[in-house]
């Protein structure tokens, strides 16, 4: 880590790394056979929960490559903006509806793109730059109706995947440990 008196500011970069990448090729296999669907959701689904278990939950993981725990408030905050996501995704369904899924597709990638923003406690700024592309890559995909929903989630999966290799090579940020604790 650094030196005695000092821990990481951002200790589970490197997992949520691993999470974004594995997320970013579900994202693009999925979309890769999805067909008429535009995203293959029992593979999107099931990816997610193997990969959610796999490489969140299993505590092995996170013990190989986190720098430390996370404070408890980076647990809040990722917990909330998870809730957050849970929400604006059931949202979408309830609101927008899958008679046109190209404009479903494009608004969970835009909730997704919200929800990375809490993240940012977490996993640093770096999460700010990946909530702002996937929201403007979901906007992009609504606007420029020429172009097929597959260059767009093949975009959004590729940003995860770029977003996630750079949180892997980072290095830890430390902060000073105030004496006493």
């Amino acid at each position: 880590m650094g030196n005695k008196g000092e821990i990481s500011k951002y200790p589970t970069q490197r997992t949520g790394g691993v999470w974004l990448i594995y997320v970013g090729i579900i994202i693009i296999f999925s979309a890769l056979v999805g067909g008429d669907l535009l995203i293959q959701p029992f593979i999107l689904g099931l990816g997610y929960l193997v990969g959610f278990i796999a490489i969140l939950g299993l505590p092995f993981v996170n013990r190989k490559l986190a720098y430390g725990e996370n404070t408890k408030f980076q647990n809040k905050m990722d917990n909330l903006f998870t809730l957050l996501n849970v929400l604006l995704c059931t949202a979408c369904g309830f609101i927008i509806g899958f008679d046109n899924l190209r404009l479903f597709w494009l608004s969970i990638f835009i909730a997704v793109g919200i929800h990375f923003f809490g993240f940012y406690f977490s996993q640093g700024k770096i999460m700010i730059l990946l909530g702002s592309f996937t929201i403007l890559n979901g906007i992009l995909g609504l606007l420029i109706i020429d172009v097929p929903f597959l260059v767009f989630a093949i975009i959004d999966g590729l940003l995860k995947f770029i977003i996630g290799v750079k949180l892997i090579n980072m290095r830890p940020v430390s902060t000073e440990v105030p004496m006493g604790q």
